[in-house]
């Protein structure tokens, strides 16, 4: 079935498309086209399918999904509203999922994504999963969308406090007990660090500070202690990370934050 497409350009102005629908339901198109799309960009649609279009008028979506398909590419218009909800950062950590630096640039977001659409994608009869797919869409909506992915940042940003705090409200007491959490704590944050941004591993003082909720005061015995056992050194830049007898010692601890959901995980969950 052949349609044509008004795509809403960033101008403001439209520009009229022809694309072959290649499969649809009642909430979106499938569709092949000669040029590519963009996450989030508006589209009608002249002569859609009659389930589609079941108002007067061109039916009104958005671009869900786009990965290439040789000279052409594959595009999927959702029908189902044209602002995407983000997740709840406690839910889901979209960096994690889509496996990212979170200061990852536009262009690298989009690179990863366009692979895992790919290797994900229904079609692929190979490697394709329609569960992963959609989980991966709605992560890149969030992602791709400069201002999406700002107030993300900020949602994220206080998840994080939430989860790395050492104490609970008011119960900052001291002893040892407490001070064998905040090594915990540390070497936990300094691991997940070098994990995930191997080439700068660094944790400045400032940053266990915000995250963990103790005073630099109070932190100084724990580094020290954590440094005399060669778990920690400092680098040349003042910042603290971790060892690979530090790794070690992480790892016998337990002193690693329960895994976030990624699309290594719901991959071998799901098969």
């Amino acid at each position: 079935m052949e349609v044509q497409l008004w795509l809403q350009l960033p101008n403001g102005k439209w520009q009229k498309v022809p694309a072959r629908v290649e499969n649809f339901s009642q909430n979106g198109l499938g569709v092949l086209l000669p040029i590519e799309l963009r996450m989030g960009q508006t589209v009608l649609v002249d002569g859609a399918p009659a389930s589609v279009a079941s108002g007067p008028g061109r039916p009104q979506g958005t671009v869900a999904w786009v990965i290439q398909a040789g000279k052409f590419y594959r595009a999927g218009i959702s029908f189902e509203g044209n602002s995407p909800t983000n997740p709840s950062a406690e839910e889901l950590d979209l960096y994690e999922f889509m496996q990212i630096h979170p200061k990852a640039e536009p262009d690298t977001v989009h690179r990863v994504y366009r692979i895992l659409a790919q290797r994900y994608h229904p079609d692929n009869q190979d490697t394709g999963n329609e569960q992963l797919f959609m989980a991966l869409v709605s992560a890149y909506r969030v992602l791709a969308d400069p201002v999406q992915r700002a107030a993300y940042d900020v949602d994220r940003a206080r998840v994080q406090k939430k989860q790395w705090r050492v104490f609970s409200s008011g119960s900052g007491s001291g002893g040892m007990e407490t001070e064998r959490e905040q090594r915990q704590a540390v070497l936990a944050m300094l691991y997940m660090k070098r994990m995930r941004d191997p080439a700068n591993p660094g944790v400045p003082i400032q940053e266990f500070e915000e995250l963990l909720g103790v005073p630099r005061e109070h932190l100084e015995f724990t580094l020290w202690y954590l440094r005399e056992q060669g778990f920690v050194v400092r680098t040349d830049n003042g910042r603290f990370a971790i060892t690979v007898k530090g790794v070690d010692r992480a790892e016998e601890m337990g002193a690693t934050p329960k895994p976030t959901t990624s699309l290594l995980s719901l991959e071998s969950s799901v098969r």
